[in-house]
């Protein structure tokens, strides 16, 4: 309609004017009129193209290319004959013509063949940039009994997201052989990253039968109390622990450095330690939150580094066991409910203290020594009283680890094994006779660090002069309960550690490998220490985590903490 109008405009124009003037007027008119018509023609066509150009459906893309690996087989039987079977079963029910490609077998083993070490997300990566995949599958087949569990890893070659897990849980053997195709259609959806399960047609009458999605835990979100038992869906074998809606506590005004739980007066509920710098406050769950039965306060020299709770001499009323460096030597201390009230039963101990819960033996109570020139020194020994203090009471069959933190004993059918974090903060996992059979490519690290050497004025303060504690670490046989603090600037940084935020991982031990069968999801701040107890007397036990909540900017002197509890399953 625009360009009508223009035209008849023009031509009225035209027709009113004869002159020289005019008919230059005229030209010019008409050289504008095409112009104008150019672009109100050529230019949207010429967009309309692009559009098309980019709406046009793209060229078929070359399928994912995916090596399967031979499954780890797990069992007290032979069922080597599994394995073979299994690998061209998924082989056969991965592919899908035109998007997903397997490797022939005979190159994936091949490779596999010249793989030294176990098999780990690192390992098979570079697997496959060898044979020239896009993804790699590996994991385990493990029986126990009767129940049967087939695990796999999905890893991508060349990028940067971890590994996905994907996995069938039966009650006997042939029903894993069923559950194969539900397992390959997992497989395909992470590699393929959709859905390949078609959406069901909505039934109006059936709608309310319909289950809403499960939620993965959200920590921390603060939700009214009390703590709810409704169940999430973790990443998890039907045998792994799975977790309720978490419940945020009150904020402390300190910074938590660590924290233990049990019975300490006696009257069958557990009661919380926790400890700041020079602080120890015994708080206990009452009304709905944690009520603050005592404040012990430290010296101005005093840092403490740990706390542990345990009821060594079974008396029904555990002690707590802290941790203390003065300066450059330890003065640890033990507090007891005496009278009704706490009081420190024993100090001055130049002992680093950790409590270990160890299989049948149950808790033992661990001591290590602070060098001159090195922040732990071993060896290490048991802990007991001798009437009238603590002390060494033999050296502790254990095979030569960093320190007392961040370690423990695991169990796994019948036989002990001993997991610790390095100085590098990463786990490994030693036999009985202390050989390393499993180091882990993530690090676990810490912020709670103090100096190994005294600050002298003449000195240049270096990285080796501080020393960092592990965090803590739980068993429940071969199921290993632990935190992971997250550092933006990994561990480039060696003497200042910076951590946004954390997560509380539930790992477990395959034979070969720990897979990581929970994880919550990331937790914003620091997470200095966990515990598995029942705090409120109910059934069952809570996942309780303390949190260092972010300052608000880095000119804050402010110093808030949290405890954030769920419900174990």
């Amino acid at each position: 309609m625009a360009l009508i109008l223009r035209e008849d405009f023009f031509l009225t124009k035209n027709r009113l004017c004869s002159s020289p003037q005019c008919r230059r007027g005229r030209m010019s008119s008409l050289k504008s009129l095409i112009f104008v018509t150019w672009l109100m023609v050529f230019v949207p066509y010429a967009f309309g193209q692009a559009t098309a150009e980019r709406q046009a459906p793209a060229k078929p893309q070359s399928p994912v290319k995916v090596a399967i690996l031979p499954v780890a087989i797990h069992s007290p039987e032979d069922l080597a004959y599994m394995q073979e079977g299994l690998l061209d079963m998924l082989s056969s029910r991965v592919e899908l013509n035109g998007r997903v490609a397997v490797l022939e077998k005979g190159v994936v083993k091949k490779a596999l063949s010249e793989t030294s070490g176990e098999m780990d997300s690192e390992a098979a990566r570079n697997l496959g940039q060898t044979v020239g995949a896009d993804f790699v599958v590996f994991g385990s087949l493990t029986k126990l009994g009767d129940s049967c569990s087939l695990d796999l890893k999905v890893v991508e070659v060349k990028g940067e997201k971890p590994s996905a897990s994907v996995y069938v849980h039966a009650k006997k053997m042939e029903e894993i052989i069923a559950k194969v195709d539900d397992l390959a259609r997992k497989v395909d959806e992470k590699v393929l990253g959709y859905s390949l399960t078609p959406p069901l047609a909505e039934k109006p009458a059936e709608a309310s039968k319909v289950e809403a999605p499960k939620e993965v835990a959200a920590l921390p979100v603060p939700v009214p109390p009390p703590i709810s038992s409704r169940p999430i869906s973790p990443a998890a074998p039907e045998k792994s622990p799975s977790f309720g809606r978490l419940w945020q506590s009150k904020p402390f005004p300190f910074k938590i450095i660590g924290m233990a739980i049990g019975d300490l007066d006696g009257d069958g509920r557990k009661e919380i330690a926790l400890i700041d710098e020079r602080n120890l406050y015994i708080y206990r769950w009452e009304k709905e939150d944690f009520k603050l039965l005592k404040k012990l306060e430290g010296g101005k020299f005093d840092q403490y580094l740990a706390v542990d709770v345990a009821d060594l001499e079974k008396e029904g009323k555990a002690k707590v066991f802290v941790t203390n460096l003065q300066k450059d030597r330890l003065a640890s201390f033990v507090v007891a409910s005496v009278d009704g009230n706490f009081k420190m039963v024993s100090s001055g101990l130049d002992w680093y203290l950790k409590a270990v819960s160890w299989g049948e033996r149950g808790t033992v109570l661990l001591g290590q020594k602070k060098g001159e020139n090195e922040a732990f020194q071993w060896p290490i020994y048991e802990m007991g009283w001798d009437g009238k203090q603590y002390k060494e009471i033999r050296r502790a069959e254990l095979p030569k680890i960093y320190s007392i933190y961040g370690f423990i004993p695991f169990t796994d059918e019948g036989k002990t094994y001993f997991l610790y974090l390095d100085a590098n903060f990463r786990l490994k996992a030693t036999d009985g006779k202390g050989k390393v059979i499993w180091t882990s490519k993530a690090d676990y690290g810490s912020d709670n660090s103090f100096r190994v050497k005294p600050f002298s004025s003449t000195t240049t303060a270096g990285a080796d002069d501080m020393a960092f504690l592990n965090v803590r670490i739980l068993a429940r046989g071969k199921e290993i309960f632990l935190i992971r603090n997250i550092s933006p600037a990994g561990q480039i940084l060696k003497r200042t550690k910076y951590y946004s935020g954390g997560e509380v991982q539930v790992l477990n031990w395959s034979g070969a490998v720990f897979m990581e069968t929970w994880k919550s999801q990331e937790i914003a701040g620091y997470v200095a220490d966990f515990q598995v107890e029942d705090i409120d007397g109910g059934q069952g036990e809570e996942l309780i985590v303390a949190v260092n909540i972010p300052k608000e900017s880095i000119f804050s002197v402010e110093k808030n903490s949290a405890l954030l509890v769920t419900r174990i399953q």
